[in-house]
């Protein structure tokens, strides 16, 4: 029985020997390999430290290069050849990228049809209507700061009318215009304040549809001026005031004819009213108005030299 036991206890220490041997190659195993990989992480942060101080160089030397123009010493080392390599690579990608661009539209242009080239050239047309006519209202090519433009209007003629002459003996040859300004002056109107609106426009519109100089903001205040004056105003809507000196009546035409100034021919300044409006005022017209203070408002034009007013409105005319 002794020789059993003994035996028992010899077989059961070699069984606990042989377990323990593999347990402590396995963790011995274990731990090269956690040695091993601890090893290959650092090394590769290394790398990755020493390839971004290699980046950050040539990138700085590149910046160097294209502000001076020259080469640096910097680009002696590797990291900045690599970086001037890329710049090339990236140069030579745009310059080949913009060759395949002019190509495509090389494309687009050959099989363009006639129909499509028609299209474009009316679109920019268009456009440059659009950017002329915005300068000036009336609708005109040129704009209003031209000297054409502003030669036109300052020189705007009454259109064609069935006009009367008459014909005039021993009318004798006023003072000068410059003496009269001074020496009898006209007794100006008090308050006047006429703004424009789009309201006045569209009325004007119908009044004159021969003239097509239309520049006035909306809140302008038209300008007040005397007959003497008026021929500063011409191609302008002025407010003009003075003393009708003459009345004259064409019965063919059925118009009054006020003069300013003087007998006609030496008048300063006219206004013809149409005989159904001037009848409003009185039904003598020759007598209410003669020798009368008057302002009238409306476009000032030109006819044979002098300026002159056509008005078809009662409200355009003022007693004072």
């Amino acid at each position: 029985m002794k020789k059993i036991i003994f035996i028992s206890v010899l077989s059961l220490i070699f069984l606990a020997a042989g377990a323990q041997r593999p347990s402590k190659v396995r963790t011995n195993e274990r731990v090269n390999e956690n040695r091993k990989k601890s090893e290959m992480t650092s090394n590769r942060s290394v790398e990755n430290k020493s390839r971004s101080h290699d980046v950050r160089s040539g990138q700085s030397a590149n910046n160097r290069i294209s502000r001076t123009g020259t080469n640096n010493p910097v680009s002696d080392r590797p990291g900045s050849n690599r970086s001037i390599g890329s710049t090339i690579d990236r140069r030579e990608y745009n310059q080949n990228n913009r060759t395949t661009d002019r190509s495509i539209d090389d494309k687009i242009i050959r099989n363009r049809t006639d129909l499509h080239k028609n299209i474009r050239e009316n679109r920019s047309i268009v456009t440059v209507d659009t950017r002329e006519t915005r300068s000036a209202n009336s609708g005109r090519e040129r704009s209003i700061s031209s000297r054409d433009f502003e030669y036109e209007r300052k020189n705007y003629h009454t259109p064609y009318r069935t006009r009367v002459y008459r014909k005039t003996v021993h009318v004798n040859r006023p003072r000068s215009l410059d003496y009269r300004r001074i020496h009898y002056p006209y007794r100006a109107p008090v308050n006047i304040h006429i703004v424009w609106t789009n309201r006045m426009y569209r009325e004007y519109i119908l009044i004159y549809p021969e003239y097509r100089y239309w520049y006035y903001p909306v809140g302008y205040r038209i300008r007040t001026a005397s007959a003497y004056d008026a021929m500063y105003y011409v191609g302008e809507v002025a407010n003009i005031y003075g003393r009708v000196h003459e009345v004259w009546y064409s019965w063919q035409t059925n118009e009054y004819f006020l003069f300013f100034g003087a007998h006609y021919p030496y008048h300063d300044f006219s206004v013809i009213i149409p005989g159904r409006k001037a009848r409003r005022f009185s039904h003598s017209p020759e007598i209410f108005f003669e020798g009368r203070y008057i302002w009238v408002t409306g476009l000032v034009s030109l006819h044979d030299g002098k300026p002159e007013m056509v008005v078809t409105k009662k409200h355009q005319i003022h007693l004072y």
